[in-house]
């Protein structure tokens, strides 16, 4: 019997059920949220898009100015780069 890697056995796992790409999300909205500290509030991981939902569009323009910073954080924590932008939704 060989040693296999737990994260090996897992990802084959999903593939085979068709989930990497929703397993890969939850992953990115978990570190997200780490990240956020309760300024924003991770929605949505698609096609390297992180939809984050903010109180007010002046939170998300301050957001947006600190966004390349927001996203080298959270690939840094995920240890490979999958978030290339935020897309904003406001409301409550």
């Amino acid at each position: 019997m060989r040693n296999e890697n737990i994260k090996n056995i897992l990802n084959r796992r999903l593939a085979h059920y068709g989930l990497e790409k929703t397993a890969t999300a939850v992953r990115v909205c978990e570190v997200a949220t780490k990240i956020a500290a309760g300024e924003f509030e991770p929605i949505s991981f698609r096609r390297g898009n992180l939809k984050i939902k903010v109180k007010s569009a002046a939170k998300a323009h301050l957001i947006r100015l600190g966004q390349g910073e927001i996203v080298k954080k959270i690939n840094r924590e995920l240890g490979e780069d999958l978030v290339k932008g935020l897309v904003f939704a406001i409301g409550s």
